[in-house]
C-alpha cells in the first residue's frame, strides 16, 4: 500500500518473563518512490517492575493437614480487577480450595470488591491433601513440590496481566507413627464438675497396633483422673483411627495441663508418651 503523510498504528503484543531493564527494537522495512528498499531501527528501554509480592507458607496440623496460606500484595500505582488465583497442584497432591463461598460457588472476594487497590494485600488459603503419604516422602532429599499459584487479572486500563509462580516446595516432615489429638473437650469448666475428654489416636503407618493406655496425673496438678487409669484399648487398624473417652474432675481453679498419657503397642512393646494433650480453664463454682 502507498501511504502519503499518513500514519499508521500497529499493536503488537509480547509476554514478559523477565522483571528489570528490558529493551524494545522496532525495525521498519519500506519501498520509497523510487523503488528503494529501505529500513530504519528505533530502541526503546524501559523498566518492569514487579505488580504483584507474592509471599507463601506452609503449615501442618497435628492431625497432618497441610495447608498453604498465599499473601498477595498490589505494588502497583494502581487498582488490580483479580480474575483468577488458582494453585495448580503436582501430580502427587490433591488441592482444596477454602477461598470459596459455602452459599455459592463464588470465591469470597465477590464482584462488589474483586478490585485490588495499592499496596492492598489479599490472602487466600488451600487445604493439600497428599495422594499417596509412602510417594510423598520417597523424596530422598525430603522437599516435595506441591504446584505453582496461577494469578491473572486486570489493569485499569483493561490490560491482561497474568503471574504463574515457580513451584511451591515444602520440607516433608517424617511421619509420627501413633498421633494423639484431642477430639473433643469443652474449653470452660467449674471445678468439682466432672467432664470427659476424647482422645482419638490414629495409626499412620502401614501396620496394625494394639494399644494400651496408662494414665497418669501431673504432680500439683488441679485435674485428676476418674476410673480406670489403666486399660486396653484394642486393635487399631493401619490407617484408622479410635476414639478413648477419658473422664476428668477438677479439683482446683486455673488454667491445667491435661496428661501425661502412656500408650503401649502390645505387638512391639513401642512405647509413646504425651506430657500434655491439652489445657482447660477451671472456674470457681457459683457461690
Amino acid at each position: 500500500k502507498q501511504w502519503y503523510q499518513r500514519r499508521v498504528a500497529i499493536t503488537a503484543g509480547h509476554e514478559i518473563k523477565e522483571l528489570g531493564s528490558q529493551l524494545l527494537v522496532c525495525s521498519v522495512s519500506y519501498i520509497n518512490t523510487s523503488g528503494e528498499k529501505q529500513m530504519f531501527r528505533k530502541y526503546f528501554k524501559f523498566l518492569v517492575l514487579k505488580p504483584l509480592d507474592v509471599k507463601t507458607k506452609f503449615f501442618t496440623t497435628e492431625e497432618e493437614d497441610i495447608f498453604l496460606e498465599a499473601q498477595i500484595t498490589n505494588t502497583t500505582p494502581h487498582s488490580l480487577h483479580m480474575q483468577k488465583v488458582l494453585l495448580a497442584p503436582s501430580p502427587l497432591y490433591q488441592v482444596t480450595d477454602l477461598n470459596i463461598s459455602t452459599t455459592n460457588d463464588n470465591t469470597i472476594f465477590s464482584e462488589s470488591c474483586d478490585y485490588m487497590n495499592p499496596d492492598d494485600t489479599w490472602q487466600y488459603l488451600y487445604k493439600i491433601t497428599p495422594k499417596s503419604r509412602s510417594a510423598e516422602r520417597g523424596n530422598a532429599k525430603g522437599v516435595s513440590s506441591v504446584g505453582k499459584l496461577d494469578i491473572m487479572w486486570l489493569s485499569n486500563f483493561g490490560e491482561k496481566g497474568r503471574l504463574q509462580s515457580s513451584q511451591l516446595q515444602r520440607l516433608v516432615q517424617p511421619s509420627k507413627e501413633l498421633i494423639a489429638t484431642v477430639h473433643s473437650m469443652p474449653h470452660f469448666i467449674t471445678s468439682h464438675e466432672q467432664f470427659r475428654v476424647v482422645l482419638r489416636l490414629r495409626n499412620t503407618t502401614d501396620k496394625k497396633y494394639n494399644l494400651h493406655i496408662t494414665l497418669q496425673t501431673i504432680p500439683k496438678s488441679g485435674l485428676v483422673w476418674i476410673g480406670d487409669i489403666r486399660r486396653l484399648v484394642g486393635d487399631v487398624l493401619p490407617g484408622s483411627f479410635v476414639d478413648v473417652p477419658l473422664d476428668v474432675l477438677p479439683i482446683r481453679s486455673g488454667v491445667w495441663e491435661i496428661g501425661e498419657i502412656t500408650i503401649l503397642n502390645l505387638i512391639n512393646n513401642k512405647e509413646f508418651i504425651y506430657t500434655s494433650i491439652g489445657q482447660i480453664l477451671v472456674g470457681l463454682p457459683d457461690p
